[in-house]
């Protein structure tokens, strides 16, 4: 069984597992209209995956921090040598989404594991909300997390 982490404000910790923010601004992995959920590999990469994107105001705000358990056999790998070339570019690049929403499309696996922009040598995770496999997924109750003031 693997664990995976999502950290989400307080207000969006109900919805946080449907792939509708990244269905409508798009991510690293996936362009607008196609859901998708984006977890980390430990709380701490959450934590760091939030505070590269959200200004720092952002981080006074109530966050939740939510496990994600599946089985290892429905997560996808991919070696970094398959990735698209400029995967980590600001803004994303459009071959990472091309290859996102790509597997997202084929629906191969629930999740596929790749790594982060911010930590290329820790995982992250895409997680196909729309799979029929989404079931065997665990979530856990959205716990309270707080960033250390002095980020």
């Amino acid at each position: 069984m693997a664990s995976f982490f999502r950290l989400v404000q307080a207000q969006w910790a109900d919805s946080a597992m449907n792939g509708a923010g990244a269905r409508l601004a798009g991510g690293r992995w996936n362009s607008p209209g196609l859901p998708a959920v984006y977890l980390a590999g430990s709380r701490a990469l959450a934590a760091l995956e939030v505070v590269v994107h959200a200004p720092r105001e952002v981080l006074a705000l109530e966050w939740r921090i939510i496990a994600v358990e599946m089985p290892d056999e429905m997560i996808a790998f991919v070696e970094k040598r398959r990735l698209p070339e400029g995967w980590r570019n600001l803004p994303s690049s459009p071959g990472a989404r091309r290859f996102g929403d790509a597997w997202l499309r084929s629906h191969a696996a629930l999740a596929v594991k790749l790594p982060s922009a911010v930590i290329p040598e820790e995982p992250v995770l895409l997680l196909n909300p729309l799979h029929r496999e989404i079931t065997r997924i665990k979530v856990s109750k959205p716990v309270v997390f707080r960033f250390d003031p002095r980020l």
